[in-house]
């Protein structure tokens, strides 16, 4: 895949909001990270929390029957089978200036080391665009340095709408200011 796709309301309204509803209410487990691209980065502390569905390609939340709608229905519209490697839901929020600096961009990273398409779907609006650069490396572990990559394209996080894009793509999040940024992310590989 090497075009970068948006899908605007990839499912119904009502399912946007049963889903937001979920992930937002009480009983609904989240559970804290240090960095919210990478907890190997010495230079950048971004903190956030996050739910682990499917890892390794295994169920690992009893919650995944309630968000996997959301990759049928991108599969649907790609007319493509896939298989899930680690599905996560990230909720970030708005952070003091003092802590994160000057810059408002997470971390350039991929997700997965191996070759994936990734579908990142947005539970809410708000602000904390999703930055998709052209940067290439030989692998996942070597974090390249902002002086060296350049901004292909802006996703503007709203709810309901899907970026699809090919997972060796090295993109990164920015800190939201207004509010929480909730995303659901799917790492897929075809069958």
């Amino acid at each position: 895949m090497k075009d970068i796709k948006v899908f605007d309301d990839i499912i119904s309204f009502e399912k946007q909001e049963e889903i937001k509803n979920l992930l937002y209410g009480d009983s609904f487990p989240w559970y804290f990270i240090k960095d919210v691209s990478n907890i190997r980065n010495k230079h950048q502390q971004r903190p956030a929390v996050t739910h682990l569905y499917v890892n390794e390609k295994q169920v690992n939340s009893d919650f995944y029957r309630e968000i996997k709608v959301i990759s049928d229905m991108v599969c649907e519209k790609l007319k493509i089978e896939v298989e899930p490697i680690k599905v996560r839901s990230f909720m970030q929020f708005p952070l003091n200036k003092n802590f994160i600096g000057k810059q408002s961009l997470d971390t350039p990273h991929l997700d997965l080391p191996e070759k994936h398409i990734v579908f990142l779907y947005y539970v809410n609006d708000c602000d904390g665009e999703t930055v998709i650069y052209d940067y290439k490396s030989k692998n996942a572990f070597e974090l390249p340095y902002f002086e060296d990559v350049k901004i292909v394209k802006k996703i503007k996080p709203k709810q309901g709408r899907v970026v699809v894009f090919d997972g060796t793509t090295w993109h990164s999040s920015t800190q939201p200011t207004k509010g929480m940024r909730t995303i659901i992310n799917f790492d897929v590989c075809t069958i």
